[in-house]
């Protein structure tokens, strides 16, 4: 036999590795897009105008402390 061969075996499994890892990052992205990204567009464009108001001093931001 011949000591060059291509160990097809290593490459079949190298191949399924990363298929699957592929697939894993995929879907955990996905879980974490479904659980923190719950602004539609109309909201996004609410909150960066609260924000805007915030910083200009218009309103002042939430605080669960009573300030005297």
């Amino acid at each position: 036999m011949n000591g060059e061969e291509i160990p097809i075996a290593l490459i079949l499994v190298l191949g399924a590795s990363a298929l699957y890892f592929g697939f894993e990052v995929d879907r955990r992205r996905k879980k974490l897009h479904a659980i923190f990204d719950t602004f539609d567009k109309e909201e996004s464009r609410i909150a960066t105008a609260l924000e805007a108001m915030v910083e200009s001093g218009q309103l002042r931001p939430f605080s669960l402390i009573a300030q005297s």
